[in-house]
């Protein structure tokens, strides 16, 4: 009887998990540039000191492999070559393009931010009007490339990556929405950049902080009126139940580059980056409105109102500091404090006959 051949050996399931997670050294190169930021560009040094290819000729064909599987995008940066990374996803969904599609992709990725108008695409592909139509029209269906209208050509149509903001000169500066400024906007962030600023700059007393004043002045022995804090004596006392905003005496006054800066942080604008230039605008903006005003030409603090400003120099107040007579009053004369008619109604007493 003839002996029976031995079954094979059936791979224990550990041997079978390793033969799966055995990845090419391809898919090993772009996981390794996949743990750096997104968006980093590779240059060829740095992707041989990753050590996945053992020589260049071996780089070489593991990069033209990652760009014929449109992973990684071959760039020049100063003349040299460099490459960058692009998600699965989206590799997946160029490989199902037709040429066309591809070909028209292609130039739209040249152009980054900066966009292309249709009819600069149709020339750059030379491709016919209705192929260009379809194509562009699958592409944003795919989400790969978007259409907005340019702010200086209200009248074109520009393609850009579906990921990529549009620069200022197709879709303005972050003020405005489809070429026109965005009303709402403006007054939200205003209200928002007018509290930061007043928080900076101004701080709150209570509605009584003039008559507290004048019992320090007097408790230290100030003797010079233009000394005195700035106090009204004929003024009622201020119900010491409310407040009001003074500014401070040394405060760290906000100009563009701070305020662009906090609002960035708070990302109070939902992804949109306001550059320095962007809101030195809308400071001006607001100092136009009467909200803010500007300090040494560079800086801004909040106006106040006329009843946050009920703080006075008590000279000032006083007839002395209009008086058409200011210089011929003297101790020794016919006229003198002594004698002064608007003097004694400013003090509320009788004045010395002469």
């Amino acid at each position: 009887m003839a002996s029976l051949a031995a079954p094979l050996p059936v791979p224990k399931e550990e041997e079978a998990l390793s033969m799966q997670d055995v990845i090419s050294p391809a898919d090993a190169l772009y996981d390794k540039c996949a743990q750096k930021a997104q968006g980093t560009v590779f240059f060829q040094r740095d992707l041989s000191n990753m050590q996945i290819a053992e020589t260049m000729g071996e780089l070489t064909m593991l990069l033209q492999e990652l760009c014929d599987r449109h992973l990684m995008k071959l760039m020049t940066l100063e003349g040299e070559p460099c490459w960058k990374l692009r998600s699965r996803s989206d590799a997946d969904k160029l490989r199902r393009l037709t040429p066309d599609e591809r070909l028209l992709y292609h130039h739209i990725d040249q152009v980054q931010a900066e966009g292309i108008w249709s009819k600069a695409l149709r020339a750059r592909t030379n491709v016919t009007q209705q192929v260009l139509t379809k194509c562009l029209k699958s592409l944003e269906s795919k989400e790969l490339v978007q259409s907005v209208m340019s702010v200086k050509f209200p009248n074109r149509k520009m393609y850009l990556l579906k990921h990529l903001q549009p620069s200022e000169d197709i879709a303005g500066g972050p003020w405005q929405a489809e070429g026109d400024f965005d009303t709402a906007l403006i007054q939200a962030i205003s209200g928002a950049v007018a509290q930061y600023v007043e928080n900076e700059t101004c701080i709150k007393v209570p509605g009584n902080w003039n008559d507290y004043a004048q019992k320090k002045a007097n408790a230290q022995g100030m003797r010079d009126i233009e000394e005195a804090p700035a106090v009204k004596p004929h003024q009622p006392s201020s119900d010491p139940n409310t407040s009001k905003l003074v500014h401070k005496n040394s405060p760290q006054y906000p100009n563009s580059a701070s305020v662009a800066e906090w609002v960035n942080a708070k990302g109070v604008l939902r992804g949109k980056i306001v550059r320095e230039d962007d809101m030195e605008q809308l400071l001006e903006m607001m100092v136009l409105d009467g909200r803010l005003e500007k300090i040494s030409g560079t800086s801004y603090r909040t106006v106040l109102t006329a009843i946050d400003t009920k703080i006075y120099n008590g000279f000032v107040d006083a007839p002395c500091g209009n008086c058409p007579v200011f210089d011929l009053c003297g101790d020794e004369g016919e006229i003198s404090a002594r004698t002064c008619v608007y003097y004694g109604e400013w003090l509320q007493t009788q004045s010395e006959e002469v």
